[in-house]
C-alpha cells in the first residue's frame, strides 16, 4: 500500500493545529509558534512535489473536503486547519510572551494570574513554600508507587498533563536509564525531583474530583498509561512531578511508546524496577490543605525547579532560597511553567530538533 502524500503547493501558507500551535509553511520550511522546524517538510523520495511528513509526523490522508490536514505519530493525531486572517501572528505573539517571561522571579510568579499570594521577594516566596510544606506534611518521606498517583486539580492551572511530555520523560528513562535519588544521584546528574503529593480519598470533593478528571482524561486521550486507581479509596494527588509519575506508569503497564518502536519495558534496569515495585520517596501533605495553598505550592514547585533540595534524615525538606537556582536549558525551564497544550507543542519542537539534527531512533521512520 502506497504511503499517503500531499501536494507541496497545497500546504503553503498559515495553519492552526488542533492543540493551538501557529503553523506557517513557506516552500519546504515550517515554523511552529515562530520556531523553525529543522528539516522542514519531508518530501517523497520518488516525487519532490509531494509531502510525506514533518518532524516525527506522517501524512494520514489527503486534504479533507473542509480543508483540514491530518498527521499522525503512533496513536497521536494532529489536525491542521486554515488560519483566519491575522490568527497566526496573534498566536505567535502570545507564545513569544510566554517564552520571554519564563524566567520571571518566584515572587512575581506567585502574584500573577490573579492568585495574589502576597510575597515580595524570591526569598520570601521560598520561605513561604517551605513553611507550607512543613505545616501540611504528614510525616517523614514516604515511598509511594506511581500506580497510586493522579494529578491534583490545582496542578498546571487545571489543564492536566501533557501526553507528549509524559512520553518524553519515559523515552529519556528508556535511553539513559533511571536516575535514582535513592542510589545517590543528584538533580544535576539527571535524577528526578522529589515528588510532592497530597494524600487523598475518593470521598472528598478535591480527591474524588481529581480522580474522576484523571479517569476522563485517560479515556479521552489514547497514549496515556491506563487508569490505575479503580477500586482504590485512598490514593495520592501530585502537586509536583506529575509527568514523572505517569512516565513510570508507562513502564508499569508496558504501554506502547510514541517516540520509540515497541513498548516500554523495565528490562535489566534495577533502579527502575526498584522505583516501580517499592515506590519513590515523596513528600506527602494532608488533604486538609486549602485549595489556594495547594495552588501556591504547585506553582512554586515548578518555579523553584533547579534550586537545591535538602532532605534531612527525618524527612525535613528545605528548598534553598539564599542562592540562585542552578542553570538549566530553555527546554527544561519552559517545561516547568507552560500549561499542558503549550508543553506538548514545546516537546514536539524539541523532538523535531533531536530527530533531525542527531538522527537518534526516538522517532518512527515509517508508520
Amino acid at each position: 500500500m502506497a504511503e499517503p502524500t500531499l501536494a507541496l503547493q497545497d500546504l503553503q501558507g498559515d495553519w492552526v493545529a488542533s492543540r493551538g500551535e501557529a503553523v506557517r509553511v513557506a516552500g519546504r520550511e515550517v515554523t511552529i509558534n515562530g520556531n523553525p522546524m529543522p528539516g522542514g517538510l519531508k518530501l517523497s523520495p520518488s516525487d519532490a512535489s509531494r509531502v510525506i511528513g514533518f518532524g516525527i509526523y506522517r501524512v494520514q490522508a489527503e486534504i479533507a473536503s473542509d480543508g483540514q490536514v491530518l498527521w499522525h505519530a503512533g496513536p497521536q493525531e494532529i489536525i491542521w486547519r486554515r488560519a483566519k486572517e491575522g490568527e497566526v501572528k496573534e498566536r505567535i505573539t502570545r507564545f513569544d510572551s510566554i517564552t520571554n517571561t519564563a524566567g520571571v522571579g518566584l515572587a512575581a510568579a506567585a502574584n500573577t494570574a490573579g492568585a495574589g499570594f502576597g510575597v515580595n521577594s524570591e526569598r520570601e516566596a521560598v520561605v513561604k513554600l517551605n513553611l507550607l510544606i512543613e505545616k501540611w506534611r504528614v510525616g517523614p518521606l514516604l515511598r509511594v508507587r506511581s500506580c497510586d498517583i493522579c494529578p491534583d486539580w490545582t496542578n498546571r492551572a487545571q489543564t492536566g498533563l501533557s501526553l507528549d511530555h509524559v512520553h518524553y520523560i519515559a523515552t529519556m528513562i528508556k535511553q539513559q536509564g533511571f536516575k535514582s535519588r535513592r542510589r545517590g544521584l543528584t538533580v544535576a546528574q539527571g535524577a528526578h525531583d522529589v515528588p510532592v503529593l497530597v494524600r487523598e480519598t475518593a470521598d472528598t470533593e478535591l480527591g474524588g474530583g481529581a480522580r474522576e478528571k484523571w479517569r476522563e482524561h485517560v479515556a479521552e486521550t489514547p497514549g496515556f498509561p491506563p487508569f490505575l486507581l479503580d477500586g482504590k479509596r485512598e490514593f495520592f494527588c501530585s502537586l509536583g512531578n506529575g509527568h514523572f509519575s505517569q512516565a513510570l506508569n508507562l513502564f508499569r503497564s508496558e504501554s506502547k511508546g510514541l517516540w520509540i518502536d515497541g513498548n516500554y519495558s523495565v528490562g535489566g534496569d534495577g533502579a527502575l524496577r526498584e522505583a516501580l515495585e517499592e515506590g519513590v520517596e515523596s513528600v506527602v501533605l494532608s488533604n486538609k490543605m486549602p485549595v489556594h495553598e495547594r495552588k501556591f505550592v504547585s506553582e512554586m514547585l515548578n518555579r523553584a525547579s533547579g534550586r537545591t533540595w535538602r532532605v534531612g534524615a527525618d524527612g525535613q525538606i528545605d528548598i534553598d532560597g539564599d542562592v540562585p537556582a542552578q542553570s538549566m536549558s530553555m527546554f527544561v525551564a519552559l517545561s516547568k511553567v507552560l500549561d499542558a497544550e503549550e508543553l506538548s507543542t514545546l516537546v514536539r519542537v524539541k523532538l523535531g530538533v533531536d530527530v533531525d539534527r542527531s538522527g537518534t531512533p526516538i522517532t518512527k521512520s515509517r508508520l
